[in-house]
This record gives structure tokens, C-alpha cells and sequence, in this order.
């Protein structure tokens, strides 16, 4: 699809005519022809061939910005209520065996 600025060729039963895109809107495509008249068109596929495309404009040199400012610490989560184990269980002491005879 055509932008504003573009030079395009439009394909019709006369023969092809050449001119600058002047607006676009949605499908309408506003051109301006060579030979100083201008049409609003709906182009189907295959009948406008963009054939230069606008000059591009040099992208506007970046400001530095200032240092960004520090957010206050973020508060802290309760940290949820840890479960008390319970007791280990007392397990019978081992015999001992008896040294030597």
C-alpha cells in the first residue's frame, strides 16, 4: 500500500498514468498525476505499482534526559506464619551388647 509522499503508477483500460499520493485514508488513496488533476481511489490489487518511495526525514537527535529518580523501596511481604514441627518421636534405646566373657 501506497504512504503519502510516494510516487506510484496506476494500471487502466487508457493506459498508466504517474503521480504523488496526496492522502490516505482507510483504502482511499488520494493522487495527484503528473498532468495536474487529482483522484480519489480505491486501487484493486495489482493495479497501483509504488515506483519511488517519499524521502525519508533524518530521525531528530535524541535529548539526554536526566537521571531517573530513585522509587522508594518497595515494603516487604509478611512472611506467612511458619508451622511448628511437632515433637520428635522417642524412639527405645539400644541394647548394649556385653564386652568380652
Amino acid at each position: 500500500m501506497a504512504d503519502v509522499g510516494d510516487r506510484v503508477e496506476v494500471l487502466s483500460k487508457s493506459g498508466t498514468r504517474q503521480g504523488k499520493v496526496t492522502r490516505v485514508s482507510g483504502a482511499l488513496v488520494t493522487v495527484e498525476w503528473d498532468t495536474g488533476g487529482q483522484t480519489t481511489v480505491i486501487p484493486a490489487p495489482g493495479v497501483m505499482s509504488v515506483i519511488g518511495a517519499r524521502a525519508k526525514k533524518a530521525a531528530p537527535a535524541k535529548k539526554k534526559k536526566a537521571p531517573a529518580k530513585k522509587a522508594a523501596p518497595a515494603k516487604k511481604k509478611a512472611a506467612p506464619a511458619k508451622k511448628k514441627k511437632a515433637p520428635a518421636k522417642k524412639v527405645p534405646a539400644k541394647k548394649k551388647a556385653k564386652k568380652g566373657r
